[in-house]
């Protein structure tokens, strides 16, 4: 990482962090273009398919019809999805999303992890998740890499380690189990 060009490194790999600081005042439709600023030389402005793809993502992530307001007036849920609209305004080769569903209802945490997995699937790219929802990552995540607190860890494919008794050392929690749609299902019990 160290040896490629800033720029290079930003057309490669995609952030998006669980939140958000804005520096200044900006727009929807502005916060998503940033998404193409690795592809400008200096004093370049975005062109017409620039503003096509930030548009695009934004319409993916359910924000088409706000990007004209000014980001420091959205929900939570709603500046989360502009972060993830603006990595896919990007495109990158390697998503790293460090909880990309976090403030987001039922359907948005569907919806992004659904794009997300498309990417991977069919457009060939890679992405790195961290969620703390189980059930989310027994869904959508074909390895794992669970940290435990006292500082081990274990890995492996979804199916090997989707194991109570490693869920339940991972969250010092007790679980029972079940399943729906033929993937397992976990639910806190009661001690």
């Amino acid at each position: 990482i160290s040896t490629l060009p800033r720029a290079e490194l930003a057309r490669r790999l995609g952030l998006v962090f669980q939140t958000h600081h804005d520096g200044f005042p900006a727009t929807v439709l502005e916060t998503a273009l940033i998404g193409r600023h690795p592809y400008l030389r200096p004093w370049d402005i975005e062109t017409a398919e620039d503003y096509t793809r930030a548009r695009a993502a934004l319409a993916e992530m359910d924000l088409a019809n706000l990007e004209e307001r000014m980001v420091d007036t959205l929900s939570g849920g709603e500046r989360q999805r502009l972060a993830i609209a603006t990595v896919l305004t990007q495109d990158p080769g390697l998503l790293l999303l460090d909880e990309p569903t976090s403030q987001l209802d039922m359907h948005h945490q569907v919806a992004v992890l659904n794009r997300v997995q498309t990417i991977v699937a069919q457009e060939h790219r890679a992405a790195v998740l961290v969620l703390h929802d189980v059930n989310l990552a027994a869904r959508y995540c074909d390895h794992l890499l669970l940290l435990f607190p006292d500082g081990q860890a274990c890995w492996g494919p979804t199916g090997t380690m989707l194991v109570p008794s490693a869920l339940e050392r991972l969250y010092n929690q007790p679980l029972s189990v079940g399943e729906v749609d033929g993937l397992p299902v976990f639910l806190p019990r009661s001690e």
